[in-house]
């Protein structure tokens, strides 16, 4: 296979991260005459550069197409292994804004905690690197690796504190990892033996000229692929592994793994289905429905269980996924990156606000938090409207438009029943969240509720509400990402 044209600029961003990732890694590793925190210093601004390097670019070429990796194609226009456009911009910028919130969090707690700079920041590089590759890529194997790329380095980051409950969590992520890439590589195999290409343009004009025996091959092929993302973004039944992951991982990372990691599974997912495998009308677009229903179903069911902080927001992840996976099942990517990007935002201040608690209150149960609106109104109330706005209330306008987008895209597809479904899981998720925040109000049993905040995390903090306010407000921004 010739390649015979690439727009460089087109890879721009996942050839920095990768160069920031190998540097990070090479200064904290040879610059050892440094002090610690003077190494932890310089490597946070370099990777923050990085990010802020893509973000930067994504505004300079948004509205742009630049394409690479590219051959002529016996059959329609040239077929591409990565292409930016639009919708690689709005994916782009949700992933790296939430690359930047995790880096500012990590500012805030990483020094206390035993969790290796280096090491840390160069599998969150590497990791992202996956991600907008992922967000970009346009044929099966390019998909697949770029997914390993930010598997890989994930589940190492669950492992760096080298604890029991990180030795466990990683394990099970790991062993997910495998099981996840072993079912899509089946289902990846079986569609190039039918449809002879392993580009999704391609794959997706044929697919609509087979004969039915090589259609029903092709369904199976492609319900496999789409069950390893499921794997991957913890989509029910595939969703065992995420709670105890969360909760052995140290906060930094979990806020990661729920921010960034679960975004780009989203993102190729959504590039898979529109671009490729599951065109307008296929029996896939169904199967990604039923997921969406039993995945917010399940996860805001057990949400209402937990008694811990850290729990609680992984299975309300796994229900925020299911809202994720409505819109995608009908191919509506404007409304999946506007509620992919609103979910980034407001998550990164959750968690925000939890490792401020759980630096002082390890222990992460929601009665820790008895007594906050009275102690500390000021982190009270950023919590209260993060939790506001998952749940989809006022005055958190940018969950309840990213909702009621969720819906429209749904009822114009005709799926009423998904809609049925979506309406009572919102009542669910509100029960949910309220449950937490009814505990902000009461009073403590023993000793009265109290952190050192400091103030890298005010900053952190009021930054993510300050955004989740600007959305809220204009909540035009969220759904002009995709165009």
């Amino acid at each position: 296979m010739t390649l015979t044209w690439t727009d460089w600029q087109a890879i721009a961003v996942p050839l920095v991260l990768a160069i920031g990732a190998v540097a990070v890694l090479l200064i904290d590793s040879f610059w050892k005459s440094a002090s610690a925190e003077l190494r932890h210093t310089v490597v946070t601004l370099l990777t923050s550069a990085v990010l802020l390097f893509g973000l930067v670019f994504v505004w300079a070429q948004r509205g742009g197409f630049k394409p690479a990796f590219c051959r002529p194609a016996v059959e329609g226009p040239a077929e591409c292994s990565f292409v930016f456009e639009p919708l690689t911009a709005g994916l782009w910028a949700v992933l790296l804004v939430g690359g930047l919130g995790v880096v500012g969090l990590s500012t805030y707690r990483l020094l206390a905690s035993d969790v290796p700079i280096g090491e840390y920041h160069f599998l969150l590089l590497s990791a992202l690197t996956g991600a907008t590759v992922l967000a970009g890529a346009r044929d099966l194997a390019t998909l697949v690796i770029a997914l390993e790329v930010v598997s890989l380095p994930s589940f190492a980051m669950v492992g760096l504190r080298r604890d029991r409950r990180g030795s466990e969590g990683a394990m099970k992520a790991f062993l997910v990892s495998v099981l996840s890439t072993a079912v899509m590589l089946f289902g990846v195999s079986y569609l190039y033996g039918v449809t002879g290409s392993l580009y999704l343009t391609t794959i997706a004009n044929r697919l609509t000229g087979l004969d039915p025996d090589l259609g029903r091959v092709a369904f199976a092929a492609g319900l496999f692929v789409i069950v390893g993302f499921a794997f991957k973004i913890a989509a029910v039944p595939f969703h065992a592994w995420l709670p105890d992951t969360y909760v052995g991982a140290p906060i930094e990372v979990t806020t990661f793994l729920a921010v960034v990691s679960k975004s780009a599974g989203v993102a190729g997912l959504l590039v898979l289905v529109t671009a490729g495998i599951a065109p307008d009308g296929s029996h896939l677009r169904t199967v990604i429905a039923i997921l969406a229903a039993l995945t917010m179903t399940v996860g805001n069911l057990a949400a209402l269980r937990q008694v811990e902080a850290v729990r609680l927001l992984a299975w309300s992840s796994i229900g925020q996924v299911g809202f994720l996976l409505a819109p995608l099942a009908v191919g509506d990517a404007q409304a999946v990156v506007g509620y992919l990007a609103a979910y980034v935002v407001v998550t990164l201040g959750a968690f925000g606000a939890v490792a401020v608690v759980q630096r002082h209150r390890p222990g992460g149960l929601l009665t820790d938090y008895r007594g906050m609106v009275r102690s500390e109104p000021g982190l009270a109330a950023a919590l209260i409207f993060f939790l506001v706005v998952l749940a989809g209330l006022p005055p958190g306008l940018a969950g309840l438009f990213t909702k009621f987008a969720a819906f429209q895209a749904v009822i114009d597809a005709h799926l009423g029943w998904l809609a049925i479904v979506m309406a009572l899981n919102v009542m669910i998720g509100l029960a949910v969240y309220l449950r937490w925040i009814a505990e902000l109000f009461r009073l403590p049993a023993d000793d009265p509720f109290s952190v050192d905040i400091e103030t890298p995390a005010v900053a952190m903090i009021s930054l993510f509400a300050a955004l989740t306010a600007v959305v809220s407000v204009l909540p035009s921004i969220l759904f002009a990402l995709a165009t």
